[in-house]
C-alpha cells in the first residue's frame, strides 16, 4: 500500500513575497526618488509579516494536540441504464 501523500503548500514568507512586485511597482510610481531604499525595505517587511503573522496565528491558536480532520460522506451509485455490471 502507498504511503500517505502529505499535503505540501507555499510558505508563509513565500507567499508574503509574492505581493512584492506589485508593492514595488506602485511604491515607484508614488515616489521615484526613493524608490530603491522603499523598495528594499518593503521586501524585508513583507518577509517579517511572512514569519511573524504565522507564529503568532499558532500561538493564538488553541492546540488540542491531534491534527484537524474532515470526514466525506460517500454514496453509492446506481448503476447506469442498460449497464451489463455483474
Amino acid at each position: 500500500m502507498a504511503s500517505e501523500i502529505r499535503e505540501w503548500s507555499v510558505p508563509a514568507p513565500a507567499r508574503a513575497l509574492l505581493w512584492w512586485p506589485a508593492i514595488s511597482f506602485v511604491l515607484v510610481v508614488v515616489a521615484p526618488d526613493a524608490a530603491t531604499g522603499v523598495i528594499i525595505a518593503a521586501g524585508a517587511v513583507l518577509a517579517l509579516l511572512g514569519v511573524a503573522l504565522p507564529a503568532v496565528a499558532k500561538r493564538l491558536r488553541p492546540s488540542s494536540g491531534e491534527a484537524a480532520t474532515m470526514e466525506f460522506p460517500t454514496m453509492e451509485m446506481p448503476p447506469a441504464p442498460g449497464d451489463r455490471a455483474a
